[in-house]
């Protein structure tokens, strides 16, 4: 029997490995959602023992029990997703409940059919059927009505509690209502990302939507990949810092009372420094979700509407551990002008409400720009750190022109980056435009090999481009 070659042996070492990552992954997976499980059979019951409990004091007159003394809430296990959404949302007794009976009416609702057995019931149980579906669909008034029977008294205590949730405002539950109908009978169910979430462990981001006008940033680079001078990660640092040590400094009762929660920077400088990039390997960086305004879904010709758009942003994220980031931000955070007729007037109230809303985020808010003079004067004052953003010198191009070539391709002589950086002052988005192209050329050619005959074209139409 011939002995494997060593390149034989390489793909053998390589497969297993990926075997035994897919392995552990699939045991992972598998953990996961048997927690997930366990935990929902305990919400499961936690519900159906309250229900059981409310209907028994109304067939046989009896007291209304307190809530906390009908079953104890559950301790979610601690590797579950319901462990984690209570523990970021930091959710009250109510509030968790409410997750569980929400989530059960869509996963189980054969448990919740006893609430609406018997047709006098409707009137203190609510639910409504949607079009078209068998199972009816808790309201507000049915987890009311568990977590308070008959007492108005807790009625009113736990609607004041719910429905300033952060379950609502952030759109972990959704709602909604049919014409006049009253908060307490607005349809109730869960987000579909958080319904997926709480079912198989797997977190996901928020999608955009005309709900949620913004973009999750991603990025495959590392903060070691960024190409910048010395005094701009210095500022980035401070950024970082300030994510890293928010909840220990903000603990401090004094520091919370004399320093504003929020921190409002700026990014400006020419078209292809890498501004959007360096946000995005930011938040990879320390571990935050990057959501970018999508201006297209946001701005509206029409009367309050961008206001409105970004409302659904702010509630969204207002509680969440992430970055706001807005490109192109004097788009909507430019000048204030004179008032000369109605339109001027709206425009003017848009960037006050933006002032307004920007103060008040308690998270990092990240500005980008071409220019920093096209700001609204008062919003400038607003902002706690300006970073200019560069075209990169002869050496930081001389750096982008080695790091942003693939692995698998090489250039056929070690002095061309050098001799690239030197004769043409292009950006990092200028760089990596023009070794996409020459790589595409390269493979053409069956050629993983670029040289000047395949690069200086590149370069010409990358400079024409630039021209207009």
């Amino acid at each position: 029997m011939l002995a494997p070659s060593p390149t034989h042996k390489k793909q053998l070492i390589q497969h297993n490995e990926t075997s035994v990552r897919d392995a552990k992954q699939v045991e992972q997976d598998l953990e996961r959602l048997a927690s997930n499980i366990k935990s929902f059979q305990l919400g499961e019951k936690w519900v159906k023992e309250t229900i059981a409990q409310r209907l028994a004091e109304i067939e046989e007159k009896k007291e209304t029990k307190p809530f906390q003394e009908i079953c104890s809430k559950p301790v979610w296990v601690v590797k579950s997703a319901w462990h984690e959404v209570e523990q970021e949302f930091d959710l009250s007794e109510a509030e968790s409940f409410m997750m569980a009976l929400v989530f059960t009416s869509q996963f189980q609702p054969a448990s919740l059919m006893p609430l609406w057995a018997n047709d006098q019931l409707i009137y203190w149980a609510g639910g409504r059927k949607e079009k078209q579906q068998i199972s009816v669909v808790p309201t507000l008034r049915t987890v009311l009505f568990l977590l308070a029977g008959m007492n108005p008294v807790k009625r009113a205590f736990y609607y004041a509690q719910l429905i300033d949730s952060r379950l609502f405002k952030e759109q972990v539950l959704v709602s909604q209502m049919e014409s006049m109908d009253s908060l307490e009978n607005q349809f109730i169910k869960i987000n579909d990302e958080y319904y997926r979430w709480l079912m198989n462990g797997q977190k996901v981001s928020i999608e955009v939507s005309a709900d949620f006008p913004a973009i999750l940033l991603d990025t495959s680079l590392k903060f070691e990949d960024l190409v910048h001078k010395e005094s701009v990660l210095d500022q980035l640092q401070l950024l970082m810092d300030f994510v890293t040590h928010k909840t220990e400094l903000y603990s401090d009762q004094d520091f919370a009372r004399k320093v504003k929660p929020g921190y409002v920077a700026l990014l400006y400088g020419p078209p292809g420094t890498g501004k959007t990039m360096t946000v995005a390997v930011l938040g990879k960086k320390i571990n935050r979700d990057v959501y970018c305004v999508d201006l297209s879904r946001v701005v509206s010709k029409y009367i309050g509407e961008t206001e409105k758009n970004l409302e659904k942003i702010f509630q969204r994220l207002e509680g969440k551990q992430c970055i706001l980031f807005f490109d192109e931000a004097d788009a909507l955070f430019g000048k204030r002008t004179e008032v000369k007729d109605a339109r001027d007037r709206y425009a003017n109230q848009e960037v006050a409400y933006l002032l307004q809303k920007i103060e008040r985020f308690p998270g990092l808010v990240i500005l980008a720009s071409n220019y920093n003079q096209n700001f609204d004067s008062a919003f400038k004052r607003r902002i706690l750190t300006s970073i200019f953003i560069p075209p990169p010198s002869e050496h930081e191009r001389e750096i982008l022109w080695e790091r942003l070539l693939p692995a698998n391709f090489k250039y056929d002589s070690d002095k061309l980056p050098h001799e690239l950086a030197t004769k043409y002052q292009l950006t990092g988005a200028n760089i990596a435009n023009i070794l996409k192209l020459a790589c595409i050329s390269a493979s053409r050619d069956k050629k993983q090999v670029l040289d000047k005959r395949i690069i200086a074209p590149l370069i010409k139409l990358e400079q024409n481009k630039e021209k207009g």
